[in-house]
């Protein structure tokens, strides 16, 4: 019975997905993953906040790893810990823009130090009503042995520490746990999700089935904009889309669990060196549908799953009506698109089949090779297709779930990797 209800309770939230409270909602750009010279980013956080503004950007989560912006600390200028040339260069430019009664320095053994802003000093310059807020989070940065867990909370209220595990999955579970203890302990919404899976093949699709997660707390990186993790999987390994695919098709048709919301994001961490091959802001975000742009609203959104994500797409609308969703691009002038409706039918193959050993090496003693499964190509298929800007999908029932692709023959201008085109997804629609 409790299995049923809670089936019944995540068909439920898809049924509303991007659907929005109120008339006056609006879509919100943002980005949930950045790095500053708090952790290992290149640029001051009031340099990188800049950034974002001006590009467009409402909302941004400054997601350095094991901190939040506040307390004391001195960022060394002068022997930095990497990039010491990019450092310099970002130096000069914070010195240029901020008067000097804003930098804060001092010289330790002959060499500078710059105290660093914390987000309460420095949010009140950026932030401005419907134009662009902070939302608080951080890199909660963690491992098995040595496999890599990396998971972001959003909206945050206090620094998490890494919880650790006995497992790749326990130590994902303790995390998402911990995240969930603070947002009741608060009563404020907060997002955990899983970063870039594929960054040393540290997790793989089995690590997501059968965790504990809400309708509303299960959330993973699909698209991720950094030059070294992966993204498209290899020979050995899936993609990071074909991940979230095999995961919708075995919670959701299979275990019966809830959904894992995929999300999309640069993890930027160079802003002043830009190119393929270097991890540039810009290259992966969300759409948020919500009224109001604050903190809350807009982690209520997406724990709704009201977003959609994106590498330079626009949509104009995504409508659910019964057994239908229409999808419209808000497209440009001699751009065309192609939109595809992907999704695994309840009659699909869901059996795995054991592949090559994971020949991924860490040059670690503590590595623990793992097993690496095969899929049947009825899990995510492309139900149908379309070219242009609007399409409308009519679903028989037979889906276990249906989300949608949009694809454009732009080039992305900054991209992961060449030959990248400007792309978009929704959430996934599930039917009864």
């Amino acid at each position: 019975m409790k299995v049923l209800i809670g089936y019944a309770m995540l068909i439920a939230a898809a049924l509303g997905s991007v659907t929005s409270h109120s008339e006056d909602a609006r879509w919100w750009k943002g980005n949930t993953h950045a790095h500053s010279w708090w952790s290992d980013g290149d640029m001051p956080p009031e340099l990188i906040a800049s950034w974002y503004k001006s590009h467009g950007y409402h909302f941004l989560v400054l997601s350095d790893h094991n901190i939040m912006q506040e307390g004391e600390k001195w960022y060394p200028i002068d022997k930095p810990p990497r990039r010491p040339e990019q450092i310099l260069k970002a130096y000069e430019t914070y010195k240029n823009t901020f008067k000097d009664d804003w930098i804060e320095e001092r010289v330790v053994d002959g060499n500078r130090e710059v105290k660093l802003k914390t987000l309460d000093e420095f949010r009140s310059f950026y932030e401005e009503k419907d134009r662009f807020i902070f939302i608080k989070g951080e890199e909660i940065t963690d491992r098995y042995k040595a496999h890599p867990v990396h998971m972001n909370g959003v909206n945050l209220v206090e620094y998490i520490p890494p919880q650790g595990g006995h497992s790749v999955v326990d130590t994902i579970q303790n995390n998402i746990d911990a995240v969930v203890a603070q947002s009741k302990a608060f009563n404020q919404p907060m997002v955990i999700h899983l970063n870039h899976p594929n960054f040393y093949f540290a997790q793989t699709a089995e690590d997501f089935f059968y965790l504990n997660v809400d309708e509303d707390d299960g959330f993973f990186e699909m698209y991720n904009g950094h030059s070294h993790v992966e993204n498209y999987g290899d020979e050995h390994h899936q993609s990071a889309e074909r991940m979230w695919d095999i995961v919708l098709a075995k919670r959701v048709g299979e275990l019966r669990k809830s959904l894992i919301y995929g999300v999309a994001v640069d993890d930027a961490h160079e802003y002043t060196k830009w190119g393929v091959g270097v991890t540039n802001p810009g290259r992966g975000w969300i759409m948020v549908k919500s009224a109001y742009l604050t903190p809350n609203e807009i982690t209520r959104a997406i724990k709704r799953g009201d977003f959609y994500n994106s590498t330079g797409v626009n949509l104009k609308s995504i409508e659910r009506d019964g057994n239908s969703i229409t999808i419209e691009v808000d497209g440009e002038r001699g751009v065309n698109y192609t939109i595809e409706f992907v999704g695994t039918l309840k009659n699909a193959d869901l059996s795995a089949t054991r592949a090559t050993e994971d020949h991924t090496h860490f040059h670690v003693t503590d590595h623990e090779h793992r097993e690496v499964y095969r899929y049947s190509e009825d899990i995510g298929k492309v139900l149908k297709r379309v070219d242009g800007k609007k399409a409308r999908y009519e679903a028989s029932g037979e889906e276990i779930y249906v989300r949608v692709r949009i694809t454009s023959d732009r080039a992305h201008p900054n991209p992961y990797q060449e030959g990248d085109l400007e792309m978009a997804w929704t959430q996934p629609f599930l039917f009864q």
